[in-house]
């Protein structure tokens, strides 16, 4: 990364770019700019980074995308999960991207999407949307990086499961699944940002495990905290309920819920599975392990 960097960053508010702001938010000569959807994410990042520029912005709107990007060395695109326009958002990042790349006296240097896992799912509509985003952006001409990581290890209910004793399972739980810690997550992007063209034209599947039940995970946390949990398994309904109230709020409409029934058809059937070893490759050490991401749970929990 160079002298006087100016790093775009949507979904700011997202819990994925909550590891990664951090990392990048006091790396000097290094400028954020954090693109948010709501208000009440505008008021949280402005006081939680008060050295960063918070926008509040609709990337659906091309003009909005445009202007977010003016002066920018970095763009690093998270997509609004499950969005009906989730493709289109993505379209106008990468059009507003070009754009910049051919302004006189521009510095704009590298696209960096995060996308999914395996994106030639097509079953799953969430990966299918990033499936076309990744088509037009490695046509855009533009420098790009694409970061497909897999099933956040972060998302499993660690509070539930210590102070209730309930897995409360919204698939089948004996279907495995290769998890990616977010710590892990953050520290790639943030090392891809920071070393550029080393990067410029790749695609890094991401996982920081091999593939591992939930049933299996559940078991872990037993042994390593003397609990027994209980594995609820959910009804099709209660499981899409519960997804679309995580990542919708009560924001709830069908062509949303659409992605959501169809993403847990798919993983009570398939799961989600990938290999450790690019992730290892780019860290330089082995990824956070199940052990090791709940002795650092347990350990938050003793402070």
């Amino acid at each position: 990364m160079s002298t006087d960097d100016l790093i775009v960053i949507t979904c700011a508010s997202g819990r994925q770019n909550s590891f990664l702001i951090p990392r990048l938010i006091s790396h000097p000569n290094t400028s954020l700019r954090l693109i948010v959807n709501s208000e009440k994410s505008h008021a949280k990042l402005s006081s939680q980074y008060p050295s960063a520029e918070v926008i509040r912005a609709d990337l659906i709107e091309p003009s909005s995308a445009r202007a977010l990007v003016h002066n920018a060395t970095v763009f690093y695109h998270v997509g609004p999960p499950f969005h009906p326009h989730e493709a289109e958002i993505g379209y106008n990042a990468i059009d507003a991207a070009v754009f910049e790349s051919k302004r006189p006296g521009n510095r704009f240097r590298h696209f960096i999407y995060s996308s999914v896992l395996n994106t030639q799912l097509r079953k799953l509509m969430n990966h299918d949307c990033k499936r076309y985003v990744e088509e037009y952006l490695i046509e855009s001409g533009l420098n790009y990086t694409i970061l497909q990581p897999t099933h956040f290890m972060d998302n499993l209910p660690y509070a539930l499961m210590r102070d209730k004793g309930i897995f409360p399972a919204p698939y089948d739980p004996d279907i495995e699944f290769s998890f990616l810690a977010l710590r892990d997550l953050s520290e790639v992007a943030a090392k891809v940002i920071q070393e550029g063209e080393r990067h410029y034209l790749a695609q890094y599947p991401l996982c920081s495990t091999s593939p591992v039940s939930y049933t299996e995970r559940v078991r872990i946390f037993d042994r390593m905290s003397g609990k027994e949990t209980k594995i609820v398994k959910q009804s099709y309904e209660e499981a899409v309920q519960g997804f679309a109230g995580r990542m919708m709020g009560e924001k709830k409409e069908q062509r949303m819920l659409d992605g959501i029934q169809r993403l847990l058809l798919y993983y009570d059937n398939h799961g989600l599975k990938g290999s450790p070893r690019v992730c290892e490759w780019l860290l330089g050490r082995k990824p956070t392990s199940l052990e090791e991401w709940y002795q650092e749970q347990m350990d938050k929990d003793g402070k």
